[in-house]
C-alpha cells in the first residue's frame, strides 16, 4: 500500500512538472501570446494597487520564493529521526532483487560461456533513532527562512504600492504641469494678438511683435517638454501596474481629465505623527526589519545545528537476505561519530556563531535604514505642506499682479517686460503649487510603505479656482 502511494505521488509530481514546463516553454522560446487588453478607466488608486499586486512579476517571484522555502522545509522534515514529532518519517526501506552467476569449470578452449548461479534478494529497514537535535535545528532554521520569505512577499507588496502610487501621482502632476505650460502659451498668444492689433493700428512697433513672437515660441517649447513628461509618466504607470504596451496604454488606465489644475486628486488621509511615533510603529510592523529578525533567528538555529553535528547519530537496522534456497536475517544498532572531521565541525560552529553575529548587525542596520527612510519621508511630507501653503499664497498674489499688469498694459502704463515678468511669476506659482501638492501625496505613500501598515485611502478631488 505504501509503495502504491509513493508511486502515485511520484507520477503526480512528474505530471505537474511537465505541465509547468509546457507552460513556460513558449516564453523561453520567445513565442509568447499577448494577453487581453485591459481597461481600468475609472478605477481608484486602491483598485490600481490591487491590480498591480496581482499582476506584477515581482510579486509572483516573491511568492515562488516563499513556496520554495516551504518545500525545502518539507524536505528537511522528511529526514526526521524516530524520536521526533513525526516518527513515521524516520524509517527507510530498500529492496533488491537479482541473480548471481559464474562460469562453469571448463577447459580454456571451452568458450561456450555457460554459467551457473542462483537468484537472490534483500529487504532492509533502517531507522534513525536520534541525531542529537540536528534535524530539529535544521527545520527550525528553515521555518524562519519561510517566515522571512513570507515577510519579503509582504515587503514586495508595499514596494508595489509605493511604485503605483508614485507613478499615479506623477501622471496627475505631469497633466497639471502641462496645463501650466498651456496657460503660459495662452497668455503669450494673447499678448501676440494684442501686439499685432496695436501694430496694425500704428500704436506699436515691429520690434514689439517680434518680441511677443519670441515669448510665444519659448512658451510652446515648454508645452512640448511638458507633453513629453506626460507621455513618459504614462509609460511608467503602465509598467508599475505590471502591464506592457500590448495590453494597455495610459488612456486605458488614467485618461487625461478636463481641468487637472482646477481639480487635483489626493489619495490619502493626512498623517499627523512625528518621526518618533512613526519609528516606534515601524519597528513592530515594517517587513524589512521583520525579515532581518527572522534571518537572525534562523542563524541562531544554525548554531544549534552546528553544535548538534558534533554529536554522533544512532540508528537501528533490520534486514532479510535471500539467496536461493537459503535466507537469513539480521538486526542491530549503530552509532556513527566522525573522528577525523572534528576540527572541521568545530570550525563550523565558529562560522555559525560568526554568521549569527553578522545577522544581529543586519538587524541594527535595517533599523537604522528604516529610521532614515522615515525621517526623510516625514521631512518631505512636512516640507511639502509648508511649500503648498507658500505656493498658494504666492499664486494668489501672482494672479492679482497679472490682472493689474494686464489692465495697465492696455492703457500703456506697463511694459512688455512687466507683462512677461507677471506671467512668469504666475506660471511659476502655478507649477510650485502642483509640485508641492503631489510631492506631499507621494511622501504619504512612502510613509505607509516604510511603516508597513495598510494605507489609509481618502481619495477625493481638491478644487480651487485658478
Amino acid at each position: 500500500m505504501a509503495a502504491a502511494v509513493a508511486v502515485l505521488a511520484g507520477c503526480t509530481a512528474v505530471r505537474d512538472a511537465r505541465m509547468a514546463q509546457d507552460e513556460v516553454s513558449g516564453r523561453a522560446d520567445g513565442r509568447t501570446v499577448d494577453g487581453p487588453r485591459v481597461d481600468l478607466r475609472g478605477a481608484t488608486l486602491a483598485k490600481l494597487v490591487d491590480f498591480a499586486v496581482t499582476n506584477r512579476p515581482e510579486m509572483a517571484s516573491a511568492y515562488l520564493s516563499w513556496a520554495d522555502a516551504h518545500l525545502a522545509m518539507l524536505e528537511l522534515e522528511s529526514d526526521a529521526p524516530l524520536a521526533s514529532a513525526t516518527p513515521w518519517k524516520a524509517p527507510s526501506l530498500s529492496a533488491t532483487l537479482g541473480r548471481t552467476a559464474s562460469s562453469k569449470v571448463a577447459k580454456l578452449r571451452d568458450l561456450s560461456g555457460r554459467t551457473v548461479g542462483d537468484a537472490s534478494g534483500s529487504l532492509s529497514l533502517e531507522v534513525l533513532l536520534w541525531d542529537f537535535g540536528r534535524n530539529r535545528a535544521q527545520v527550525a532554521a528553515q521555518a524562519e527562512s519561510v517566515v522571512a520569505a513570507e515577510l519579503k512577499y509582504a515587503d514586495e507588496g508595499f514596494s508595489v504600492f509605493e511604485a503605483v502610487a508614485s507613478a499615479y501621482f506623477a501622471v496627475l502632476e505631469a497633466d497639471a504641469l502641462l496645463d501650466v505650460a498651456l496657460t503660459n502659451e495662452f497668455e503669450f498668444a494673447e499678448r501676440l494678438g494684442q501686439a499685432e492689433d496695436r501694430l496694425a493700428a500704428g500704436e506699436a512697433k515691429n520690434l514689439d511683435v517680434l518680441r511677443a513672437r519670441m515669448d510665444l515660441a519659448s512658451a510652446r517649447e515648454s508645452v512640448v517638454s511638458a507633453s513629453n513628461s506626460v507621455a513618459t509618466s504614462g509609460a511608467k504607470l503602465v509598467r508599475a501596474l505590471g502591464l506592457d504596451v500590448s495590453r494597455a496604454c495610459r488612456d486605458d488606465i488614467l485618461p487625461r481629465r478636463g481641468s487637472p489644475l482646477a481639480a487635483m486628486s489626493r489619495g490619502f488621509a493626512d498623517t499627523c505623527f512625528g518621526v518618533d511615533g512613526a519609528f516606534a510603529l515601524a519597528r513592530r510592523n515594517a517587513p524589512k526589519v521583520q525579515v532581518a529578525r527572522a534571518k537572525l533567528r534562523a542563524a541562531s538555529d544554525r548554531v544549534d545545528f552546528a553544535v548538534a553535528d558534533l554529536m554522533p547519530s544512532v540508528s537501528a537496522t533490520a534486514s532479510l537476505n535471500w539467496t536461493d534456497p537459503m535466507w537469513y536475517w539480521r538486526w542491530g544498532l549503530s552509532g556513527v561519530q566522525s573522528l577525523f572531521t572534528g576540527w572541521r565541525k568545530t570550525t563550523a560552529v565558529d562560522r555559525a556563531v560568526t554568521a549569527m553575529l553578522a545577522a544581529a548587525s543586519d538587524v541594527d542596520g535595517a533599523e537604522q535604514e528604516l529610521s532614515l527612510a522615515l525621517e526623510l519621508a516625514v521631512a518631505e511630507r512636512d516640507n511639502s505642506r509648508v511649500a503648498l501653503a507658500s505656493a498658494e499664497e504666492s499664486l494668489r498674489q501672482a494672479r492679482e499682479n497679472l490682472e493689474n499688469v494686464r489692465g495697465q498694459l492696455g492703457v500703456g502704463d506697463a511694459s512688455r517686460v512687466d507683462y512677461a515678468d507677471a506671467v512668469a511669476s504666475y506660471v511659476t506659482a502655478l507649477g510650485n503649487r502642483v509640485k508641492a501638492f503631489y510631492r506631499g501625496q507621494v511622501a504619504e505613500a512612502k510613509l505607509f510603505s516604510a511603516l508597513g501598515v495598510p494605507p489609509d485611502y481618502r481619495e477625493e478631488t481638491v478644487g480651487e479656482e485658478m
